[in-house]
């Protein structure tokens, strides 16, 4: 399987495409805060490897999203700097958010309740300008303000380094 295509590669399958669905690459503990009951798979082959210092150099890495049509992706090393991108992809406004102390992105619709929101980052905090709002960028989940306890769509997007990415959607 080729996990940036999600496609069969070799074999039966070959040629048969996976359900995407959101997912978060993030630090244990950032997660452990958020979900305190949930367990983690640690695999020894790999479990070393995945630490906050993995990203040391986070222009090597980017989130991106793709499909049959279009492709974009946001570089580590900008998300580093701006936290809270505005964008579009396929004419529909997302968010490409960052947490800087886990080195988490995700991506998000900027639309809840059939409303756009912009999002900046403001004292430390991302904040939509619509209604101040604060919201947490590992789980999209609003923290204070007229959203309270709601949370933003996530998006397929995949962490990939930015090499593999650019051979697949130059």
């Amino acid at each position: 399987w080729s996990h940036i295509l999600g496609e069969a590669k070799q074999g039966r399958l070959k040629g048969k495409q996976l359900r995407q669905l959101p997912s978060v690459m993030t630090d244990w503990q950032s997660w452990r805060t958020q979900y305190s009951d949930s367990t983690v798979a640690a695999l020894s082959r790999t479990s070393d490897n995945y630490t906050r210092e993995f990203y040391d150099s986070p222009r090597g890495f980017v989130l991106g999203i793709a499909d049959d049509n279009e492709a974009k992706a946001w570089g580590f090393d900008l998300l580093k700097e701006s936290p809270a991108i505005n964008d579009e992809f396929r004419g529909k406004p997302v968010l490409a958010a960052f947490d800087r102390a886990s080195m988490t992105p995700r991506l998000y619709e900027r639309t809840l309740q059939s409303r756009v929101l912009t999002f900046r980052l403001e004292n430390g905090k991302l904040t939509d300008a619509e209604t101040g709002s604060t919201w947490e960028p590992v789980t999209g989940r609003a923290i204070s303000g007229s959203f309270a306890d709601q949370f933003l769509k996530p998006l397929t997007a995949i962490v990939s380094y930015r090499h593999v990415w650019l051979k697949f959607h130059p």
